[in-house]
């Protein structure tokens, strides 16, 4: 099975702005697995709470396909996080 960090290792022969998008979806499919692990849900109970097909979860999840930025976002507000842009200060924290 192909994951995120498998994409994120491969991922050489691109412009580096294309690698920087596929690094931060990765980095965040990781965050959804996690916290989609983390409440014990599954990813048919997932789709229920999105609208979105258990095939597609797991599309997303197994690194197959790249997810809109909007796909993450309802993923999310289904797992009970939120997407934000915060300054590089606020990260340094």
């Amino acid at each position: 099975m192909k994951t995120w960090d498998d994409v994120k290792k491969n991922i050489s022969s691109i412009p580096v702005y294309e690698k920087d998008v596929l690094e931060f979806t990765a980095y965040l499919v990781a965050k959804l697995i996690h916290k989609r692990q983390e409440l014990g849900l599954t990813q048919e109970k997932v789709a229920q709470m999105t609208g979105l097909k258990q095939s597609a979860i797991a599309r997303i999840e197994n690194a197959r396909v790249v997810p809109k930025i909007d796909t993450i976002q309802i993923i999310a507000k289904a797992l009970g996080l939120r997407l934000d842009l915060i300054t590089n200060e606020e990260d340094k924290k």
